[in-house]
């Protein structure tokens, strides 16, 4: 059996997946207790909301849908948001044991409309 070679494209989406979670995770804060009260519940209401926070959701997660690996035509895109909401609560639910971060629905929102755009310029609909 022919061992296949990661593409270029793969290499990337592995390159944007280790991007984010560099970014997102609170490496040197994790504390043995959670922060419950801290989460921000419902997206785009609980505060602090702002602009810049969005903008940089969105793009952090355009090249993870940019580069997602092909999937056949029928579940690409379900495959494609379901691994974008896992992704995106996994490395948010970290955030329940920083002191300094703050965990939201509002970014894991944002960061799967960014991965669906990166995927809508990537099949070229925008």
């Amino acid at each position: 059996m022919r061992r296949g070679r990661l593409s270029a494209s793969n290499v990337l989406f592995v390159c944007s997946v280790a991007t984010i979670a560099a970014l997102v995770v609170p490496w040197t804060d994790f504390q043995h207790h959670t922060h419950w009260a801290k989460v921000q519940w419902i997206p785009f209401v609980s505060p602090p909301i702002k602009l810049s926070d969005v903008i940089e959701n969105v793009l952090l997660y355009a090249p993870f849908g940019l580069f997602f690996p092909a999937a056949p035509p029928k579940w690409r895109w379900r495959l494609l948001i379901a691994t974008a909401v896992l992704l995106s609560s996994a490395t948010e639910w970290t955030q329940v044991y920083s002191h300094t971060r703050f965990p939201s629905t509002t970014d894991v929102s944002c960061n799967v409309i960014g991965a669906v755009l990166g995927r809508l310029v990537a099949d070229r609909r925008i």
